[in-house]
């Protein structure tokens, strides 16, 4: 196992990298909070010794010295793109499960694309994968009407064969969303995929109508597109906090994010505070760090409960046993605060300790196997 295996293991789980860094350096990352602006302030990262990278050389900032703060982020995330303005990352989230080609959750499966900063307590997610990505990108260029250069820096490749969804290995056609006459958004979750940002604003929407059948609706069918996230279950919660009679529902969907990787509930602070509080745990008068160290406990309750848990502990792998066990490590850090860089050691070990060799390198790229 080596940084090679590494490489390999990027290129399998994050289609095209090359076209996307450029992609974002050019148009920026859609459904992002700070990392929208494109025009170069999206600066590709990347690293040293990284080969056949056909990216601009005025778009690209080398992993040198940064990489010491990029430790920071968490260790599950493999940094795409810097924004000059605001700091934050677009970033492929690779995610560690036990090794079955043919569970839905597989190790295999492409990596999503996330928005992330130093030392955050999670992550945004923008696309579940980078396809879905470029090809929103793509749309939204050429709706704007100044899009040819990027709808072309886009087709490049595509058509070939190379791609295993055929759907999404043909050329993007100029004037496709204008002929399809719903506007960018509804052409996005219609033809390219689903968008966590695009199915918030659609329940949004319907909410400002007093549609609130059509609302939920929507929300609940974002909980369904994007497992194993937890912010769409805060978001889904607090959509049903806006609407009469629905406490004991808000309070249940703040609290499935409880059983999900808690960075994945959202980016800040405040929004694992905002779990806490929907869920019932912590009131308006609790600070963010108060809510979130009662949530805390409402967690580590979960958490005893299932390592008791006897009958389902029975089954599981050493590999099972040791992906829950990093797991805890990660929600822990989202929980009570801390560096990213300070578990990576211990987080590699766990992952070695499994066999796991591949995630272990990853987390810790300077672990000897």
């Amino acid at each position: 196992m080596s940084l090679s295996d590494t490489d390999a293991a990027v290129q399998n789980g994050v289609s095209r990298i090359e076209t996307l860094r450029t992609l974002l350096a050019k148009h920026g990352a859609p459904g992002s909070r700070g990392c929208r602006q494109g025009a170069g302030d999206l600066t590709p990262i990347i690293r040293d010794g990284d080969v056949d990278v056909d990216v601009e050389p005025e778009l690209v900032q080398v992993l040198g010295g940064e990489h010491e703060l990029m430790l920071d982020l968490h260790p599950h995330l493999f940094p795409l793109a810097r924004s000059q303005s605001t700091g934050n990352y677009v970033c492929a989230l690779r995610r560690a499960f036990a090794n079955d080609a043919d569970y839905e959750s597989s190790s295999m499966a492409p990596w999503p694309i996330v928005e992330s900063k130093i030392n955050a307590p999670g992550m945004r997610l923008l696309s579940l994968n980078s396809e879905h990505f470029m090809r929103r990108i793509a749309c939204e260029a050429d709706d704007s009407g100044t899009g040819e250069e990027i709808v072309a820096i886009y087709n490049e490749g595509l058509g070939q064969g190379k791609l295993p969804d055929a759907g999404l290995d043909e050329p993007y056609e100029p004037g496709s969303v204008a002929k399809l006459g719903y506007g960018v958004d509804k052409y996005a979750l219609l033809r390219v995929g689903p968008f966590p940002d695009l199915y918030e604003s659609m329940a949004l929407q319907h909410q400002a109508k007093g549609d609130e059948s059509s609302s939920l609706i929507a929300a609940e069918t974002a909980n369904g597109k994007f497992t194993g996230f937890g912010s769409t279950f805060a978001f889904y919660a607090k959509l049903l906090s806006t609407f009469p009679n629905r406490q004991e529902e808000t309070k249940d969907a703040a609290r499935v994010c409880l059983r999900i990787p808690i960075p994945s509930g959202g980016m800040e602070v405040e929004d694992l505070a905002q779990i806490a509080r929907f869920a019932r745990l912590a009131t308006e008068d609790d600070s963010p760090t108060e809510a979130i160290a009662k949530m805390a406990v409402m967690y580590e309750t979960i958490r005893q409960h299932e390592q008791d848990d006897d009958a389902a502990n029975a089954s599981k792998t050493p590999e099972q046993n040791a992906i829950d066990e990093a797991n805890f490590l990660l929600d822990s850090v989202a929980l009570h605060g801390g560096r990213w860089s300070d578990i990576r050691s211990k987080l590699g070990i766990i992952y070695h300790s499994a066999g796991r060799d591949d995630m272990a390198l990853f987390v810790d790229p300077g672990m000897k196997l």
